[in-house]
């Protein structure tokens, strides 16, 4: 049976999930203007990807749900593992359409590890030929840094594959296990 904690990040991406939808509420009422014109027949489309974690203090694992989110890479002993890569609910937003079972994943985050949360901004950069980021090959070269180094590391090397220019937004987050206090 999950534990407590696994429960609760369900029921947080339900509640995101609600206010994304009530986010276009006022958006459909606003296009009918104030003077009372009808509402246009178009529909507009609000969802926004998401990873909710939990990375618990005193348990090795990081719990996450994936909605519609490129997957977290796990930097340890040397490897990168993208966490949960296909196992994903679609994006917040989205439960109209589709109907997802959100459960949460647990993995093994132990003392020493890294963690890489990234946006899809840094993995579709691309160079002047047209290829994409290669991330995951980057990070295998450099899996021995520190957080912050780490992230020195990518976005240097980032800018200049794309020639100093990113065509999406972009956001890197690097989160070390510690070793437990006292």
């Amino acid at each position: 049976m999950p534990s407590g904690r696994e429960q609760e990040l369900p029921g947080l991406v339900g509640h995101l999930e609600a206010a994304v939808g009530s986010a276009e509420e006022p958006k459909q009422a606003e296009e009918a203007g104030a003077e009372g014109e009808e509402a246009s027949d178009e529909t507009h489309e609000a969802f926004v990807t998401a990873l909710v974690l939990d990375v618990p203090d005193h348990e090795p694992v990081v719990r996450l749900v994936k909605c519609g989110h490129p997957p977290p890479l796990l930097l340890s002993r040397g490897r990168v593992v993208p966490l949960g890569a296909d196992d994903a609910c679609p994006p917040l937003g989205l439960s109209d359409v589709l109907s997802p079972e959100v459960t949460a994943d647990s993995f093994a985050f132990e003392t020493g590890d890294v963690l890489l949360l990234y946006t899809d901004g840094v993995i579709e950069a691309r160079d002047r030929s047209r290829p994409f980021y290669p991330l995951t090959e980057r990070l295998t070269a450099w899996a021995g840094a520190g957080p912050q180094a780490l992230l020195d590391l990518l976005q240097d090397d980032l800018h200049a594959h794309a020639g100093g220019r990113l065509g999406d937004d972009v956001a890197l987050v690097a989160i070390e296990r510690l070793p437990p206090a006292g």
